[in-house]
């Protein structure tokens, strides 16, 4: 399985920060299991992180993410997407691209609230002014963008943006279809065939919470792969990836953070996810859904990066 969306970098950074282990956390990242992942950074509203993340009080982004990064890089020989999820401390443009060129692959605007450039699924807003030229930059630089989160004004108003340019990157890494389980966080046919029209790609989350009511292990499962199947029909075998959102490490340093449990063991994700697919699709497929199509991506994205001589 090929991971688009794991919150790894976060991890990462927090483990340093209270001596933790870090080569345990990074276990499930063989190559049987896990063959890619996009190491996510995440940041939330400052009434969040308040309470929640145990970040410093005066966050560096660009500090924090080559810390996490260079943590990774030394451990771990795979292929990464490096990618922010939040965009509300990212001071302005210079820093973007400071980012960039520090190996940044992709962001994600917002987290669930409204921020400086764009609001989340918690609120009602759309892009702001300062989120439209932060957008244009981040395609102009030739980062991928990924519309996760964003709420249905601040996602059309990206899509507008993207509209906009040309050999553009972008997906939602962890989304499910509105229309099998209404829940804010996932898209509307309405935003998966935008997302479509652009040649965007759709990343499925197995995550409880956006997929059923139901606590039975094997019947939210079932709801999983039911929302891949729906999404493989409107997007295209070629544009439909998986992702973990796997948040159990994080309970070891957010004390007020609850999770729902994964349906799958980690350790055993590709495995698991594998079976659940093979009654429903051809081997070469399966594949595709796996891995093959966001290797695919990853690829795109550092081939676009090697073209455009960052370093």
């Amino acid at each position: 399985m090929f991971d688009m969306h794991y919150d790894l970098l976060t991890f990462i950074y927090m483990a340093k920060k209270n001596n933790k282990d870090i080569d345990s956390l990074l276990k499930p990242f063989n190559k049987d299991n896990i063959k890619g992942v996009t190491a996510n950074l995440y940041f939330m509203s400052k009434k969040e992180m308040a309470l929640e993340l145990d970040y410093p009080k005066n966050i560096d982004v660009l500090e924090m993410f080559k810390q996490a990064k260079q943590e990774l890089e030394n451990r771990l020989n795979h292929n990464v997407i490096y990618s922010i999820e939040g965009c509300d401390y990212v001071k302005d443009l210079d820093e973007l691209e400071k980012l960039y060129h520090h190996g940044l692959d992709a962001i994600l605007l917002t987290w669930n609230t409204k921020n400086k450039y764009g609001s989340g699924n918690y609120t009602k807003h759309g892009l702001t002014h300062k989120g439209k030229k932060f957008i244009r930059k981040a395609l102009d630089l030739g980062l991928a963008i990924d519309l996760s989160h964003a709420n249905q004004k601040t996602f059309k108003g990206i899509i507008k943006e993207i509209k906009k340019s040309k050999d553009v990157i972008c997906y939602a890494s962890h989304s499910n279809i509105r229309a099998l389980w209404n829940h804010p966080r996932n898209l509307t046919d309405e935003e998966l065939y935008a997302l479509k029209e652009v040649g965007g790609f759709l990343g499925l989350v197995a995550y409880p919470l956006f997929l059923t009511d139901n606590n039975d292990n094997q019947k939210i499962r079932k709801a999983y792969i039911n929302h891949i199947k729906n999404a493989v029909k409107i997007m295209g075998i070629d544009r439909v990836m998986l992702a973990s959102d796997n948040m159990e490490y994080l309970l070891e340093f957010d004390k007020p953070f609850t999770s729902q449990k994964s349906p799958y063991d980690y350790e055993k994700i590709s495995k698991q996810i594998y079976q659940d697919l093979k009654p429903y699709f051809k081997e070469k497929d399966i594949k595709k859904i796996m891995y093959e199509n966001a290797l695919n991506l990853y690829k795109r994205i550092k081939s676009k990066r090697g073209n455009k001589g960052a370093h």
